[in-house]
């Protein structure tokens, strides 16, 4: 009896010891050694599973089915001078899990310029989500037919290309998901100068993705031509699996790094855009007769531009460009440009005018409250700073209305008031 309680004590001690190694090593695996798992999704040729034999097609089948790619571009760069610079790019994508040539649809944008993303302000998550940008021209492919069923605040029938919306694409014969949803958190230092703190979220939109597909096409180092090149979309898109149990889409929750690479087919041309059949869509600026001659080219957008950089204290030909009424009720001065300053760039229709007011510019010579009434009207404006302190900045009516304002940027501490009476059209706000 008592070699059994020997031989007890001697086997517990064992198993404590174990125990206790199994546990040291546990918990030093587990802040120790760190495995980091990378996945590697590639976006390749998007044809269907059912595709025929190349012999067995008709030239109209083999133009459709020939090489089709999630992402492909076309840039008319009109380095020449001989048409209209356009930018295009194109999603393929299936509407069904079978992956099947009558699932077939594109979706795609169109802008006629050369565009630069920029940064918009949003009051939610919601909001950001479902933002469509409305520089660009839109367009649907199905049953072969390139049709535009997009009418911003009015409605639509086509495909929503925002943050919700998901594309059905093949990887290695399966059904995946992919989605738009990269955003990343901007930081900034409490009250400027203690800690860090989260200043807010930034969402990427499909202008940041079309920006950064243009800006890879105009600095290869092949120049003009048609090329295929892969591009990383890890940043901006996620891509989620096909559960065929089911029949949902999968998240993965194991994988630490995962990398999603497509390959963008595009063609790059010295040339101008002169009609519609040079145009992914068959159509530009929605117009599927789009044509023109040496006559009919508008080439006011290429054109050099001189620019005006004015400030509240600017002057030209000797004269003050801006006047200042003062306002007992607000106590300070409202702004205006001259009439004269008005005429003058009237006259000017290729000038490009960015205005900056410091509030806190010690050469002031007038306390600025605000911009008086008809202040900016019929003004051409491209860019419009306003830095200062803590105050509010009064806008009265119809001070910038019909300037085509693009972007309007204020410091943090600046309130705007009186914004919906004073524009009557879109812009981007920028918080400096």
């Amino acid at each position: 009896m008592k070699v059994l309680k020997t031989i007890g004590n001697c086997c517990l001690v064992f198993l404590c010891v174990i125990s206790v190694c199994v546990i040291i090593a546990f918990v030093y695996y587990h802040y120790f050694v760190k495995d980091t798992t990378i996945g590697v999704n590639n976006i390749n040729d998007q044809l269907a599973v059912d595709i025929k034999k190349d012999e067995d097609l008709t030239p109209e089948e083999r133009n459709e089915f020939e090489e089709r790619w999630f992402m492909e571009a076309s840039y008319y760069s009109n380095a020449k001078n001989n048409g209209v610079q356009l930018q295009e790019l194109k999603y393929n994508y299936f509407t069904g899990y079978n992956l099947t040539s009558d699932q077939y649809r594109s979706t795609g944008m169109q802008y006629m310029g050369d565009f630069e993303t920029y940064m918009n302000e949003v009051n939610s998550d919601k909001e950001a989500q479902q933002r469509v940008l409305s520089e660009f021209y839109y367009y649907d492919t199905t049953n072969g037919i390139t049709w535009s069923g997009f009418k911003g605040q009015y409605g639509s029938v086509a495909t929503t290309l925002n943050r919700e919306q998901q594309f059905i694409i093949k990887i290695d014969n399966r059904p995946f998901s992919i989605q738009l949803t990269g955003q990343y958190d901007v930081y900034g230092r409490l009250w400027g100068f203690l800690w860090n703190v989260k200043q807010g979220t930034v969402y990427f939109d499909y202008g940041d993705v079309f920006d950064c597909v243009f800006s890879a096409i105009k600095s290869n180092d092949h120049g003009y031509g048609d090329y295929y090149i892969t591009l990383d979309l890890s940043q901006y898109f996620t891509i989620r699996e096909y559960d065929t149990a089911t029949k949902k889409f999968k998240a993965d929750d194991v994988t630490d790094i995962i990398k999603n690479y497509a390959v963008l087919k595009f063609h790059y041309d010295e040339n101008g855009a002169r009609n519609s059949t040079q145009s992914l869509f068959g159509s530009i600026a929605c117009n599927p007769s789009y044509d023109t001659s040496d006559e009919q080219i508008d080439t006011t957008y290429w054109q050099e531009r001189m620019t005006y950089n004015l400030d509240s204290t600017s002057k030209l030909n000797g004269k003050e460009v801006f006047i200042y009424r003062y306002s007992e009720v607000y106590d300070g001065y409202f702004l205006s440009m001259s009439m004269d300053a008005k005429k003058l760039f009237a006259d000017m229709p290729r000038a490009k005018v960015s205005i900056t007011l410091d509030l806190d510019n010690p050469n002031l010579e007038h306390s600025i409250v605000g911009l008086d009434y008809d202040a900016f009207n019929g003004l051409e404006i491209d860019t419009l700073i306003i830095r200062g302190g803590t105050q509010t900045f009064y806008l009265l009516e119809k001070s910038l209305n019909d300037t085509q304002l693009r972007t309007l940027k204020r410091t943090r501490n600046i309130t705007l008031d009186g914004m919906q009476n004073a524009i009557n059209s879109e812009y981007a706000e920028v918080i400096l």
